[in-house]
């Protein structure tokens, strides 16, 4: 990315006590290899196209993949909003992906075309004051892999559901509490039935269908698959086990 650099040591924390609260929580429940940290050079900055202050990526086990974690839209250095009990928006995005490779390996570095995407969504959420919540569908009407980008071409899915994160939750800073909410990809197919669901439907269903929230960026359309059409049909009916 031309305003975005890989520093893992580039970023002093030392004065950031939000910042070191999502470093433990993560590293707690992923404990890997250093993790490939994306600073912006320009955060905050909506004129740009890299407000975040930074997107961490952090390499995953059992399975092997990536776990990328956005920075900034919780308050990561003083307190300064004006709800004492929230970090910030009260939020942080994450999305997962499987490993590059079909024997299971990762490759030295992580993809970046995701960090375009968090990029864009933290633009849209540092613009609107928020913007997202548990339940929250944005239908990208485009392919989520854009063409061209190191990612896999003829992507299906299109759309985005947040979920609150299977594996991070929720946590309490010095600055108030924030819920990591992951981004479920979807197809166009699969979010004709799922934008119709209650939040109370739409989160089991998708737990059902994904349990890790792991976003695979070549799959097809769940409907193809015989045993996750059965759930989407199933929920489609509102009949939940």
């Amino acid at each position: 990315m031309s305003d975005e650099r890989d520093e893992t040591q580039g970023v002093d924390i030392s004065e950031a006590p939000g910042w070191q609260a999502i470093d433990r929580w993560v590293t707690t429940h992923f404990p890997a290899a250093t993790p490939h940290q994306f600073a912006s050079r320009t955060p905050y900055e909506l004129d740009e196209p890299s407000p975040l202050p930074a997107i961490t990526v952090f390499e995953t086990r059992a399975p092997a993949g990536w776990l990328y974690v956005s920075y900034g839209l919780s308050e990561l250095f003083d307190k300064s909003a004006p709800d004492p009990d929230l970090s910030g928006f009260g939020f942080e995005l994450s999305f997962r992906l499987p490993a590059d490779n079909p024997d299971g390996s990762l490759n030295e570095h992580p993809p970046l075309w995701p960090l375009k995407l968090m990029q864009a969504l933290g633009h849209h959420a540092l613009s609107t004051g928020g913007g997202f919540d548990s339940g929250h569908i944005l239908d990208l009407g485009a392919p989520l892999v854009p063409p061209g980008s190191d990612g896999p071409d003829d992507c299906k899915l299109s759309a985005l559901v947040c979920v609150p994160d299977p594996a991070l939750g929720k946590i309490d800073t010095i600055n108030g509490s924030l819920l990591f909410l992951r981004l479920i990809a979807v197809t166009a197919d699969e979010l004709e039935i799922l934008s119709k669901l209650e939040l109370g439907a739409l989160v089991p269903c998708l737990a059902e269908l994904e349990g890790l929230g792991i976003c695979d960026p070549a799959r097809g359309s769940f409907l193809d698959d015989p045993q996750k059409s059965k759930i989407l049909r199933r929920y489609k009916l509102g009949i939940e086990l």
